[in-house]
């Protein structure tokens, strides 16, 4: 039986990108903000790509944010949806998939991007510590509703930035990048909800040091096992 692994933090010197990250957008082609994410990920693509073709072994990427002092730190700019779709598209023009991916968010002038081995790493623990199992489609209501029903004991993290790294265990067919946003959205017992909030809509934006992690299970089948560590850290922490 696989069970979830947790990796390290890529430790080499971080590349400076040129261009500012770019949130996902699922605006029309040709918008200004496809626009941005197209420009974002060759960015990133340009920075690392050697070196995802170089190393050998399973992969890890570290990206670093920076946001400017103006921008609410523990707000919106949710991590994720820097990741996604940048991954898949590095993954498709590298040839190499990715065995775990960090981001972080912080106030500074510049922002970084990494990729090294990925190194096993002892679980991080946390406030909350859950482990869960799936068996539905990620695009459906059942994924959310399966992880919710699980970490019901949970109470919100307090304070304002939150820790989190999910350790995913799936099968040889699952997409791995495609489990990380509905995953996340379904953490409101542990992210908490801004007032008159959907259920779904957590206060993910808080989160300033994301983990996601992903070991492969050929016999899981539809079955996806999801190690859940949180903690709330300051801001320093993310930096």
């Amino acid at each position: 039986m696989v069970t979830p692994v947790f990796y390290a933090r890529p430790q080499v010197g971080g590349r400076m990108l040129g261009v500012e990250p770019a949130l996902a957008s699922w605006d029309r082609a040709g918008s200004p903000g496809q626009a941005r994410s197209a420009a974002f990920i060759d960015d990133v693509c340009m920075a690392v790509a050697g070196q995802a073709r170089a190393t050998p072994g399973p992969l890890a990427l570290r990206l670093e944010v920076g946001l400017a002092d103006t921008v609410p730190l523990y707000a919106l700019n949710d991590l994720d949806n820097y990741l996604f779709p940048l991954i898949p598209k590095l993954t498709e023009r590298t040839g190499r998939a990715f065995a775990s991916v960090r981001a972080t968010k912080q106030h500074a002038a510049t922002s970084s991007v990494e990729v090294g081995p990925a190194v096993p790493a002892d679980d991080p623990r946390g406030a909350h510590t859950f482990e869960v199992t799936t068996t539905a489609s990620a695009s459906a209501t059942a994924y959310k509703e399966q992880i919710r029903d699980q970490i019901a004991s949970a109470s919100p993290l307090p304070g304002d930035g939150v820790a989190l790294q999910l350790a995913f265990v799936v099968g040889p067919r699952r997409a791995w990048p495609n489990l990380w946003k509905a995953t996340i959205d379904a953490l409101g017992s542990i992210l908490g909800h801004d007032d008159g909030a959907r259920e779904w809509n957590a206060r993910d934006g808080r989160i300033v040091d994301l983990g996601l992690h992903c070991a492969v299970d050929p016999a899981a089948g539809n079955e996806v096992t999801i190690a859940i560590r949180a903690s709330t850290i300051g801001e320093e922490a993310a930096a």
